[in-house]
């Protein structure tokens, strides 16, 4: 006796396969793909070193998965092995084939870490600091719009602590409005001051869901409400636009980090301040908040911060200490 099956249910079947496919697609962001590739190169790579068959790779057995973690030993730190076994383990989710690495795979890259070089421990990013801020509202042409675009961002991401993926792009001639801050989601002023807030469409963590963030107003050149009017001002665009694009002769153009980072670390460079990276302004505008004394509540409330990482990238310690704890009453 044979079986007959509907041929909806085939159709059914390739459409939910269809369906699949396109959430596994859309499951990690273009950054972390760009990193994942990176790993699955490197893992090849290996397994041509050391003669692996084709057939062998993938699904990976966990003895191979260990032979590569232990081939970055002394070589990486143990959070970068790490990462590459998460772009394994993504790598085979997305073919669909199962994951063998267990409890040998774990004791293994304890060990990777346990034997990290020590050339591989950087010491904790520097915060940007709010004079750092004050050095580039100072030397920056603010008649240019270059220049009155990085510092609206750059006051906007250090007072919000905002990452710079948040606010920024990778290029400057196109753009998904639905990844990054537009000048539609700049909201009007809710106090006296002219406070804002502004509508994050994409964020690490809420994902497409967006988070609020607010943009208080400050008393020196470090003032994002007065970045952001000058910039708006000077650099006139459509609202659906993103918020931080500029003018230039050549047209409009969508600040990227790249063109950002390298026109701040140009003035701090000449102002003799080292080179600095975009995650310094997050945790700079942490280590400003808990210094001029705002409750640490508060600041991890306004920077969204999970307790963990909130306590991880506290800066200047030897500044905080002193404040709370020096000459304190006896019990």
């Amino acid at each position: 006796m044979t079986s007959t099956i509907d041929p909806a249910v085939f159709q059914l079947l390739s459409l939910t396969q269809q369906r699949i496919q396109g959430a596994l697609d859309a499951a990690w962001a273009d950054s972390t793909l760009h990193k994942y590739r990176s790993a699955i190169r490197a893992f090849l790579a290996f397994c041509d070193l050391e003669n692996v068959p084709l057939t062998a790779r993938c699904p990976a057995s966990e003895v191979l998965l260990c032979a590569f973690a232990s081939s970055r030993m002394g070589a990486l730190v143990g959070d970068s092995v790490r990462n590459q076994m998460s772009a394994l383990k993504a790598w085979h989710a997305y073919l669909n084939v199962p994951w063998r690495g267990s409890s040998c795979l774990h004791f293994v890259l304890n060990s990777v870490s346990n034997q990290a070089p020590s050339s591989s421990l950087h010491p904790p990013r520097p915060p940007v600091t709010r004079s750092m801020l004050i050095v580039l509202a100072s030397h920056f042409d603010l008649t240019v719009g270059l220049d009155a675009c990085c510092l609206a961002a750059a006051c906007c991401a250090l007072w919000g602590q905002l990452r710079l993926g948040e606010i920024l792009l990778s290029w400057e001639k196109s753009f998904q409005g639905n990844l990054v801050a537009c000048r539609s989601n700049r909201g009007p002023a809710f106090n006296t001051n002219g406070s804002r807030k502004l509508f994050l469409p994409y964020t690490k963590v809420k994902k497409n869901h967006g988070e609020e963030v607010i943009i208080c107003r400050q008393r020196d050149l470090s003032d994002p409400i007065c970045a952001l009017e000058l910039h708006l001002s000077l650099n006139t665009f459509d609202d659906h636009l993103p918020l931080f694009c500029y003018i230039s002769p050549s047209g409009i153009h969508c600040l990227t980090h790249r063109r950002f980072m390298s026109r701040c670390n140009s003035v701090w460079s000449a102002s003799g301040i080292p080179n600095t990276t975009g995650h310094s302004f997050r945790i700079g505008g942490t280590t400003e908040m808990l210094l001029s004394g705002v409750p640490p509540d508060v600041v991890k409330a306004l920077g969204r911060w999970s307790s963990d990482a909130f306590l991880r990238y506290w800066r200047k310690l030897e500044l905080l200490g002193p404040r709370h704890v020096e000459n304190l009453a006896p019990a």
